[in-house]
């Protein structure tokens, strides 16, 4: 098995501005794909998470409660409406270009994200990305949403998920030659996968985790 170059890239306030489910919650609200009804449920659900950290998953049903039932074909048009019309918007330039340089390179890109693949899902469509790992919202026989979420793909959550992608893929991660890219100190056990961390306009306490590494500023 030959070992391959990744490079790995959280996604919210690392190759974008922000977090992204407000604005697709906004998003979806202001087509009518969700009723109005669905930000009190999420802003209930932030608080919860944030009393209760590991009542996150219960915290994200509620607040995506309104994808149930509905099947991926819509919630993925729905998507690359939200990407074309309002992500695409928040990306970072430099981080473009980095995710181009890197393609041209020959590195796998993935991105590993917290945030929900009912949308994230459709990422490759618009960023010269291979793949995307995200908290997974569950399918049905019949290929609708149930409303369930699984576990959270924050922290060492994230090294799990990319273990069992390299698994299923057959494939081995070059552990020298590979790339890791994130903001926030719950990218840590992400970037410490590879020799060569990257903090984006890191906050303090990733940082202070990893000192030795390199930081970029993108905007």
């Amino acid at each position: 098995m030959a070992d391959t170059a990744f490079a790995l890239f959280d996604f919210d306030d690392t190759l974008c501005l922000g977090d992204s489910v407000l604005p697709y919650l906004l998003y979806c609200v202001r087509r009518g794909d969700a009723p109005w009804t669905q930000l009190p449920k999420a802003l209930s659900g932030y608080l919860l998470w944030r009393l209760r950290p590991s009542a996150v998953a219960r915290a994200k049903e509620s607040a995506l409660s309104f994808i149930k039932g509905r099947s991926l074909q819509e919630m993925d048009e729905l998507a690359r409406g939200f990407f074309r019309e309002e992500q695409s918007k928040r990306f970072f330039q430099d981080g473009l270009k980095e995710l181009w340089r890197l393609r041209a390179m020959g590195y796998h890109i993935l991105v590993v994200s917290a945030s929900a693949d009912c949308y994230m899902r459709v990422l490759p469509e618009f960023l010269p990305v291979d793949g995307v790992l995200a908290t997974e919202c569950a399918v049905d026989g019949e290929g609708r949403y149930t409303g369930r979420v699984g576990p959270n793909c924050k922290g060492e959550e994230k090294t799990r998920r990319i273990a069992a992608f390299l698994e299923d893929h057959g494939l081995r991660m070059d552990r020298v030659a590979s790339r890791a890219y994130g903001d926030s100190a719950s990218d840590a056990p992400m970037l410490l996968l590879t020799d060569a961390p990257v903090l984006v306009n890191p906050r303090k306490r990733l940082k202070a985790r990893l000192p030795d590494a390199s930081c970029v500023r993108w905007r």
